[in-house]
């Protein structure tokens, strides 16, 4: 099985609160590191807008590199997700595509691990090694309920050094096989477009959830003060309505598993607290780094 990690990074920043030892060049070792016990992979970046000063001369001379144009969170991961797809359209049909935005800390074992679910859970469409902690945001959102999904068929599975569990939501950092990518694309597009954070609502979806109680779908709109707040406000409702609707009519509902203990980490104080283990990590990684 072949894996192709799609890094997808830009130089701006934005003002959610991390831990002291978040480093963006850390991160990137880090996925490094664990991609060196990968035999068949590939990586290509993509990069919006400008590379942050920390990552120019981060990455090897085989990785390929594609400029695009977001701009924001989700058109960013539009730009990235066509160029997934382009590559999905070529690629053999046993190919992971692993989705990574630039802030995510890996344990040495996560990419083995997920090759390792990846061939042992063959009906998982899709798989990620984090699982965000974020039930207090969804109590106080009930535009987006945080739901529940069935458990896998004959409980946990077993595979590399974890144990792999089926789960409902995760961010915009997963591995997806090809067919899947192509099959999907246009649905994870669609999703990305209702607004602020718009990863729980597309993971419902694929997994034949209905993202938005029709009751709450005028909810939580924060509007703001701009030409661009006001659209926004007029343009969630829209487009949440829309993606219950495509949500209804999907064929297939596509599986999502993750590890029962992260194997990588989103480096958010709200994910990982005063966790010593990840900090430990991420001091050690940057210890060995060395820095232009």
């Amino acid at each position: 099985m072949r894996l192709h990690v799609l890094y997808r990074t830009h130089a701006g920043s934005n003002s959610k609160p991390r831990p002291s030892w978040y480093d963006r060049r850390t991160a990137w070792e880090s996925l490094r590191a664990s991609l060196a016990e990968v035999p068949d992979r590939a990586v290509t970046v993509v990069v919006d807008g400008q590379l942050p000063p920390e990552l120019v001369g981060a990455f090897d001379p085989q990785d390929r590199q594609v400029t695009v144009q977001g701009g924001h969170a989700s058109s960013s991961f539009r730009r990235a997700l066509a160029v997934g797809a382009d590559l999905a359209a070529e690629a053999p049909e046993d190919t992971l595509f692993w989705f990574a935005e630039d802030d995510y800390l890996y344990r040495p074992d996560a990419m083995p691990a997920l090759m390792a679910a990846a061939a042992a859970v063959p009906a998982a469409d899709y798989l990620t090694l984090h699982t965000p902690d974020d039930s207090a945001w969804h109590a106080t959102h009930p535009s987006q309920p945080d739901q529940q999904v069935p458990s896998l068929p004959g409980g946990a599975v077993p595979a590399g050094p974890a144990t792999w569990q089926r789960i409902a939501k995760t961010t915009s950092t997963f591995g997806v096989r090809s067919a899947a990518l192509r099959a999907d694309r246009r649905l994870l597009d669609l999703g990305s477009r209702v607004g602020a954070p718009f990863d729980t609502a597309t993971w419902h979806t694929l997994q034949g959830l209905q993202p938005f109680p029709w009751r709450h779908v005028l909810s939580d709109l924060d509007p703001a003060p701009s030409l661009r707040g006001s659209v926004k406000v007029v343009a969630k409702p829209v487009m949440r309505s829309v993606l219950n609707v495509v949500g209804r009519r999907l064929d297939r509902r596509r599986l999502l598993i993750a590890p029962t203990a992260d194997l990588a980490v989103h480096m958010e104080l709200d994910q990982v607290g005063d966790d010593s283990d990840w900090a430990a990590l991420a001091r050690a990684i940057a210890g060995r780094t060395q820095r232009p």
